[in-house]
């Protein structure tokens, strides 16, 4: 064996798929390092360390399904032996039924609970909708006073501009002719 060597692409590939199929089928990660280094010529310490350094970093889903499909497998061996006997075959048959009933009464349950979030949704749509032509009959109202007020400001500054000239227009009927110097000296 050789130190140093670089991994090569059909080295990573062979090694990818030893470990899965080991992991998947139920051996050990350390019986595929085993396996594959004989057959590449690399320790097994050196797969393991390719394997967990580079390659199950960049093949996480193939990992996670692998290791999915060894405890499925586990599960189906536990089961096997269960189903031998027509006895088994009834109570398991009965507990799927039982397991049924549960499963269909959750679902109208659920299926009830989903009906009324719908109701309340569409009450709060409903009431949504209302609130805001609400809102707009507000606004309009609003904007009419606004321009109402507007309209009386105006008007106010007009009767007031003309009471001010009204009241200046006495001011001046009422003053005192200037009279020429011709009068004012008879009179004195």
């Amino acid at each position: 064996m050789m130190k140093g060597r670089r991994w090569t692409d059909q080295e990573d590939q062979l090694l990818k798929e030893v470990v899965l199929h080991s992991i998947s089928s139920g051996g050990t990660q350390l019986e595929a390092f085993a396996k594959i280094g004989k057959k590449i010529g690399r320790t097994p310490g050196a797969c393991g360390f390719r394997w967990n350094a580079v390659l199950r970093q960049k093949n996480l889903k193939s990992y996670a399904e692998a290791k999915k499909l060894r405890v499925l497998s586990q599960l189906e061996k536990k089961r096997r032996p269960e189903l031998d006997s027509f006895a088994n075959i009834l109570r398991i048959l009965k507990h799927l039924e039982k397991d049924w009933c549960s499963l269909q009464e959750n679902v109208e349950h659920l299926t009830l609970q989903l009906q009324q979030k719908k109701d309340r949704i569409q009450q709060l749509l409903d009431e949504n909708k209302r609130l805001k032509e609400e809102q707009n009959s507000y606004l309009y109202y609003e904007k009419e006073v606004k321009e109402q007020y507007q309209h009386l400001v105006s008007m106010i500054k007009q009767l007031g501009r003309e009471a001010h000239f009204l009241n200046k227009t006495p001011e001046i009927k009422e003053r005192p002719m200037i009279n020429d110097d011709t009068s004012t000296k008879s009179s004195t």
